[in-house]
């Protein structure tokens, strides 16, 4: 049947979940038409008999529900609803779903500040920022007052899901509360809401039947809150004292963006990109972990500074082999060395070494390693660097931080002096704790007085991140006291270790760049030899595999039609693509991938009326929701088209991709016939 002949058919909303901070709250909805007015108390309810207690233990809560409700516990996350077919919806019904989470008052304050542990209001504007982004009508908050707890609550209405948001401040951690139905469910069922809700109950978690063995290193306090390029921090002054670094050194990222950390007394710490504690290892085999490199096999070597030795580690983490140790021969180390490592262009291990010279003085050179141990060559360096640390690019050429100099050496692998980059009238603005370079051969310096920079190949200052901490104050969001290491990661993204007293955290940020001076350096830049972009090879490429719409026109024109690749090569009208229900209405596309990856960029191919896309989000496997396209709808020019969308590689794994388009202009049904996601798996 042509498209201009068939009949619209009603919307058929199908939503999921928008944000892991709320549990089971509902996808993004069309822009309400209203503003809700504040909850209030239901008029002499019926009694409801509530006579099944459930608990959970390790989150210090309890509540009645009433007989025969299935419940399940994810993640210290309680769901509770009338049956198990309610509690396994994935889009609000006329049952009740309810969720429960409690937050331990100190992660809240640690992520969100001291006010949001224990003011509700301010943990309540933290919580309902997903129904907002979401364009969900939310009504101004009453107070509420749970087992003699301060509490705040709101009703959260759309076209296809309503409920009730309520925040309560219990004596150990922050408890969430959400309710939800379809618009006409939850109209019936909101006093039995507003009873199981009141029948809510504190006590002490119970935390001795799994106890952490002594000395096993925890996750650390996350930070995720600061000013713009700012993205986290991971550690601090604060937290248990298995989760805190002694001292965080050296650094290197992985391509997925992992990070691996040289610790002082736990050996190497492994975090995903958002922060969360992977794995440690090494703690056996290392007396001082001081820096660290990765292979491109993902085999890891590390400085240790306590053994005067470099220890060889396999990708997960098993002890392969050591060398080196104190002394003057040809392949041993200075009493304080090595604490700095590079790895060169052909798996070469570069380690700064650090002894007494001929005439009593101090000399310092670069040893080089085959990655099996075997010392290849030293180079010497001029009498007049001390450096701090070292990198070295595609071509061998070696870039040191000399920090008494203020100044970044660049040697060519002879060792023979190149380019001296920096301001001798202002050696405290390039004087840097750590160096390291990206595939571009852009360098970074985590600096002592100016933050973060990032200078160009030719040494012109490019970006520069993140602040130095007032003297005698513990370092704030993207401040710094006294950087010890620098990761240039993918996506953008730059770590920095940080030392002061008991204070000992890594920062990632994204540096501000300035674009003229960007464009001015890369103009005048001859050096590229170490420009390196990641490969097509690593990165994964892969269709969506299944595919859900908030329409459709039947029956041909389903989301399947958008899954698998591109099988519609013409400007046409087409039953292999995915087409709204509604030519003039605003509509969403999910697809699902068969493979999280850390997403780079997208492919999306239009097969008729193409140009309606008006927003692109991505969905992380926890549920969070990354934007990364906007646009204002109209008609393209170019008919087929693959659209493809850029964006810095994203911290968490990308598992599903939301379409919104906006037809609304009179489209005359905009198709999509395929999406590419790329990324690194």
């Amino acid at each position: 049947m042509h498209r201009l002949l068939r009949r619209a058919l009603p919307l058929a909303a199908i939503l999921l979940c928008a944000a892991c901070a709320l549990p089971g709250l509902p996808g993004q909805a069309p822009e309400p038409s209203a503003t809700l007015a504040a909850p209030v108390a239901p008029p002499a309810p019926t009694p409801i008999s509530l006579s099944v207690e459930v608990s959970v233990a390790q989150s210090g809560f309890r509540l009645q529900v009433p007989e025969g409700w299935a419940s399940k516990v994810v993640s210290n996350t309680l769901t509770l609803a009338p049956s198990q077919a309610s509690l396994g919806r994935t889009s609000p019904g006329p049952d009740l779903v309810m969720t429960v989470d409690a937050t331990p008052s100190g992660m809240v304050a640690a992520q969100y500040g001291a006010a949001a542990a224990s003011n509700p209001e301010s943990f309540f504007e933290v919580s309902s920022g997903a129904a907002q982004q979401a364009k969900y009508a939310l009504s101004p908050t009453i107070t509420v007052t749970v087992d003699g707890r301060p509490g705040l609550a709101a009703d959260l209405r759309g076209p296809s899901g309503a409920g009730r948001l309520a925040v309560i401040v219990g004596p150990d951690s922050v408890v969430r509360v959400l309710g939800q139905a379809s618009p006409e469910g939850w109209d019936t069922q909101r006093d039995l809401f507003a009873a199981i809700l009141s029948s809510l109950r504190f006590f002490t978690p119970v935390t001795t039947p799994t106890p952490t063995p002594t000395g096993k290193a925890q996750q650390p306090d996350l930070l995720r809150r600061g000013p713009p390029g700012f993205i986290l921090r991971v550690g601090g002054s604060g937290g248990l004292r298995d989760a805190r670094f002694v001292s965080a050194r050296g650094m290197t990222t992985a391509p997925d963006g992992s990070l691996y950390l040289a610790e002082s007394s736990r050996g190497v710490w492994v975090f995903a990109p958002d922060g969360a504690l992977i794995s440690t290892f090494g703690a056996d085999d290392l007396l001082d972990a001081y820096d660290i490199v990765r292979a491109s096999s993902g085999d890891l070597f590390v400085a240790d500074y306590g053994r005067n030795a470099v220890a060889h580690f396999r990708p997960d983490g098993t002890f392969v082999a050591r060398w080196g140790s104190a002394g003057t021969g040809p392949e041993q180390f200075g009493l304080s060395s090595p604490q700095r490592i590079a790895l060169g262009p052909d798996g070469d291990i570069y380690a700064l070494d650090s002894r007494p010279g001929a005439d009593g003085r101090v000399a310092t050179s670069v040893m080089i390693f085959s990655p099996e141990g075997s010392l290849a060559r030293r180079v010497a360096l001029p009498a007049d660097l001390a450096p701090a640390d070292l990198a070295v690019d595609g071509a061998g050429s070696i870039y040191l931080a000399e920090s008494f100099g203020g100044s970044v050496v660049k040697l060519a692998p002879d060792g023979s002096e190149v380019a001296r980059f920096g301001d001798p009238a202002v050696a405290k603005s390039l004087a840097a704790g750590a160096i390291d370079l990206d595939p571009q051969g852009g360098i970074y310096l985590a600096t002592y007085a100016s933050g973060v920079i990032k200078l160009a190949p030719d040494g012109s200052e490019v970006a520069r991140g993140g602040g130095t901490a007032a003297p005698g104050n513990a370092p704030g969001a993207a401040e710094f006291s006294l950087p010890n290491g620098i990761a240039a990661g993918p996506g953008g993204v730059v770590w920095v270790s940080d030392n002061s007293g008991e204070y000992s955290a890594v920062t990632a940020l994204r540096l501000s760049a300035d674009p003229a001076a960007e464009g001015t350096a890369a103009a005048r830049a001859t050096d590229r030899a170490n420009s390196t972009p990641l490969p097509d090879a690593a990165l994964l490429r892969q269709w969506a595999e299944s595919a859900t719409a908030s329409s459709f026109y039947a029956p041909d024109y389903d989301p399947a039609g958008a899954v698998g690749p591109p099988n519609v090569t013409a400007c046409q009208d087409s039953t292999d693509a995915w087409a709204s229900a509604d030519p003039n209405g605003l509509d969403q596309l999910e697809l699902t991938f068969k493979i999280p990856v850390f997403a780079t960029g997208l492919m999306i191919y239009q097969n008729h009326q193409p140009g309606y896309i008006s927003q692109i989000e991505l969905i992380d496997a926890r549920g969070e929701i990354v934007p990364v396209y906007t646009s204002a709808p109209a008609l393209g020019g170019t008919c087929p088209l693959a659209l493809p969308i850029s964006f810095a590689q994203t911290l968490s794994r990308v598992a599903k991709v939301r379409i919104t388009v906006d037809q609304r202009g009179g489209a005359n049904w905009s198709e999509v016939d395929a999406v590419e996601l790329i990324g690194v798996p």
